[in-house]
């Protein structure tokens, strides 16, 4: 079987440790803007996932991100993750990482080789991490984001909505859109 081109996957904290199945609201964003390209139908840490998506109240679910954020700094992080990591990338030519949140530190975090950073593209919305990745990227932060902001004071793009509603702004789908031509066009 050939290898897509470019398979799109999530990697945001999540609201329940026990569940990695995409919320509504990431199944819908994230069909807008698949077209015909692969999409991973998890989130991080991308294994298979029977449990449906149980929905968290925003204290359980900020604790619960909190913790995967102050985790991902931990020296077992990149040991318990990166081989999981590498074996989602290795199945596409190139992929695109939508990253939420503590995403980005978590992606950070498992300190992938550089010959696999060249295969990877971020979509950070409401980025939290203590640097930008890497690789390729884009840093969106909405301009009622004040937690983000706390972390970078200069993103790449501006949208108008806080830290929880970026994946319901259209102009949120407009840029991935063209992010994912730029991605094309770099030859990945």
């Amino acid at each position: 079987m050939r290898k897509p081109e470019l398979q799109i996957a999530y990697i945001t904290g999540r609201s329940r440790r026990d569940n990695g199945a995409l919320s509504p609201l990431q199944a819908a964003f994230i069909e807008q803007i698949v077209g015909h390209h692969q999409q991973v139908t998890v989130n991080f840490p991308w294994t298979a996932q029977s449990a449906p998506w149980q929905a968290t109240g925003l204290l359980r679910a900020s604790v619960n991100n909190a913790r995967e954020y102050l985790g991902a700094q931990h020296v077992s992080f990149a040991p318990r993750y990166r081989q999981q990591a590498l074996e989602m990338l290795a199945s596409a030519h190139h992929t695109l990482l939508l990253s939420g949140s503590c995403g980005l530190e978590l992606f950070n975090q498992l300190h992938l080789p550089p010959q696999w950073l060249a295969r990877v593209s971020v979509f950070a919305f409401g980025p939290v991490a203590s640097r930008r990745p890497d690789c390729h990227h884009l840093l969106v932060q909405g301009d009622q984001d004040w937690i983000s902001r706390c972390w970078f004071r200069q993103a790449d793009q501006r949208i108008a909505c806080g830290h929880m509603n970026y994946l319901a702004q259209p102009q949120l789908t407009a840029l991935c859109h063209r992010f994912i031509d730029d991605i094309g066009k770099q030859g990945a």
